[in-house]
């Protein structure tokens, strides 16, 4: 009996390292995306793989791709972090920033785009946001994220639709210029 479990936990291992391996920069970009900042992202991508590896007995393939089913963890996972998170700061009174070895010209162009790219995705509905981020920053196509976020794909292209739109008028009203046929 215990070989027979032995067996099943290397093989789920392995299933488990393979998973990790094409998607563990998937699930560290959802991760930022969702809220967490990069000092924490690595552990947090670990405590995905962590419940995956508890919950692979269950993952259905025909249902989901791996990577919905890697972002529906991740969304947990930081969800569960966000909350922490949020209590702890309000038991501290000051975080002290952080400061690295940067150009300071391209750190605050960075800054400025991803700023700017923040302020979008706050002020747009959190369904819209997620179909979004999923479809133009992550790639994953609509079935996938149909599947992801348990909605319909005429739900999904009808959110990215209006999402898309918001985005070009809100780049418009900030004085940048999208070409359409960059697309």
């Amino acid at each position: 009996m215990a070989d027979r479990d032995r067996d099943t936990g290397t093989e789920a291992a392995v299933t488990l390292a393979a998973l990790y391996r094409a998607h563990a920069d998937l699930v560290w970009r959802a991760l930022l995306r969702l809220g967490v900042p990069e000092h924490a992202a690595e552990d947090l991508v670990h405590e995905v793989f962590l419940v995956a590896r508890r919950r692979l007995g269950s993952y259905e393939p025909a249902r989901a791709s791996a990577s919905s089913w890697l972002y529906g963890l991740a969304r947990g996972v930081a969800a569960n972090w966000r909350r922490a998170h949020d209590r702890g700061r309000r038991r501290l009174a000051a975080v002290e920033p952080w400061v690295g070895d940067v150009d300071p010209e391209h750190e605050l162009a960075r800054s400025r785009a991803s700023a700017l790219v923040e302020t979008f995705l706050a002020g747009l509905d959190p369904e819209q946001r997620e179909v979004f981020v999923l479809c133009e920053i992550e790639g994953l196509r609509g079935a996938e994220i149909a599947a992801c976020l348990g909605l319909g794909p005429n739900q999904v292209y009808s959110k990215l639709r209006l999402a898309r739109r918001h985005f070009v008028e809100f780049l418009a009203g900030h004085g940048v210029r999208i070409d359409p046929e960059a697309r």
